[in-house]
């Protein structure tokens, strides 16, 4: 877990870095205007995920179902993960709960990052974290016929396939007990029309709304000040 919020660091790193002049509400997430992928997810945990988006990703639902066997025990989890132009949700099917955050917020926690930060100033401390992570350019590889970008970190122990700015393929090898996690597209279909209801939220959830003191505690990033 503690790799896998690293790795989710630095992506949000990663997008500030590009968009530190655009507002994370309406900056597009891909370079594709709508698709639906599904994948397939392999290691200790087990399972699928299909996700469909539209609009460059400002619109997206993405379904997971897994299955973790651990020290003899069979666990399922069942997660639907939805975002729309104003607000991101994170739904567990199982217990029928959930947490939701204002897209407003993203740009807060971007904010973190690049205020008062010239962009040489952020180059430079992007440049550090692929340096402390021992992140490189692992060139260019074939995934459904798509040419993907492969970045891998050393220290992470982590390789990942981009197609136009959209994951295809990530592996991280926890180490120990825990093993190795591979999620990797199987299908994809690019600029498909995709229903608008696609990405309305399912009725019957408790949904707490999730703050901004909340996100920057677990991130160990300061609280903003008045």
């Amino acid at each position: 877990m503690k790799k896998m919020l690293t790795l989710a660091i630095l992506m949000t790193i990663a997008l500030a870095s590009t968009a530190q002049n655009e507002d994370y509400m309406n900056m597009k997430q891909f370079d594709v205007k709508s698709g639906k992928i599904e994948y397939k997810i392999e290691g200790k945990t087990k399972g699928t995920k299909t996700l469909w988006f539209d609009d460059y990703g400002r619109f997206q639902y993405e379904h997971t179902v897994t299955t973790t066997k651990m020290f003899g025990m069979t666990s399922k989890e069942e997660r639907l993960r939805i975002r729309d132009k104003e607000w991101m949700y994170d739904l567990n099917l199982v217990d029928k709960t959930g947490t939701k955050m204002h897209v407003d917020q993203a740009n807060e926690m971007l904010n973190v990052v690049t205020d008062a930060t010239t962009d040489e100033q952020l180059k430079k401390f992007g440049e550090d974290v692929q340096k402390d992570m021992d992140m490189k350019d692992g060139g260019m590889e074939t995934i459904l016929g798509r040419q993907c970008k492969v970045t891998t970190s050393g220290k992470l122990n982590s390789k990942h396939w981009e197609y136009k700015r959209i994951p295809l393929k990530m592996s991280v090898d926890f180490g120990g007990m825990l093993g190795s996690s591979i999620e990797e597209a199987i299908s994809f279909e690019e600029n498909i029309s995709i229903p608008s209801s696609k990405f309305n939220v399912p009725s019957g959830f408790e949904i707490q709304e999730i703050d901004m003191n909340q996100i920057n505690g677990l991130l160990g990033l300061p609280d903003d000040e008045e």
